[in-house]
């Protein structure tokens, strides 16, 4: 107890308690801040006074389209396992690594690559008539979805720019960084 009667050490105490809840307090509050821009991508967003719906349903919209395209593309000995990889990755990443939307973003590109190779084979393979059908209501579903990927992902990336503007600096980011807090991530590539 003697210890703790001593001026220096009342002071030490008193010092690396502030620095303790100051850091706490920072990293709470940093956090949240940062959480809501990356729940953009799920949630949507607002630019300049313009809702954008979320990324994520179009990218869902493509996993769904996905899953019919590799269903027909077996019938015709048509190897989907890159594909099938992607697609998984993909979801895995939306659901297990919400707040790294860089990941998602990173995985998405993998996706969409390997689903327009296999559109492109299924499309250049004689197909029956019922999965030409199917493929013509397919094309111009993924060409709509990934152009809403395009178009949501660009107001997504504008909200994480105008946060790093605000956020990315003196002091803001030595606290990011001694707290072991992570910016919000682009999608995609810039």
């Amino acid at each position: 107890m003697k210890f703790f009667k001593k001026p220096g050490a009342a002071i030490f105490l008193s010092l690396l308690v502030v620095y303790l809840s100051t850091t706490i307090s920072i990293n709470a509050k940093l956090t949240d801040k940062c959480l809501d821009i990356s729940d953009g991508f799920f949630v949507g967003v607002r630019v300049d006074g313009v809702d954008y719906p979320p990324v994520y349903d179009s990218v869902k919209e493509l996993c769904s389209i996905s899953d019919e395209m590799i269903i027909i593309a077996k019938n015709y000995g048509i190897d989907t396992e890159d594909l099938y990889y992607a697609q998984d990755w993909l979801e895995s990443a939306m659901v297990y690594s919400p707040e790294e939307v860089s990941y998602i973003g990173s995985c998405y590109e993998d996706f969409i690559q390997q689903l327009k190779l296999v559109e492109n084979q299924l499309l250049s393979t004689g197909l029956s008539q019922r999965h030409t059908a199917a493929m013509e209501e397919y094309s111009p579903q993924i060409s709509s979805a990934t152009a809403a990927v395009e178009e949501n992902s660009a107001a997504y990336n504008e909200t994480v720019r105008q946060f790093l503007r605000e956020y990315d600096k003196f002091p803001t980011a030595q606290w990011a960084d001694i707290t072991g807090t992570s910016f919000p991530g682009y999608f995609g590539s810039l």
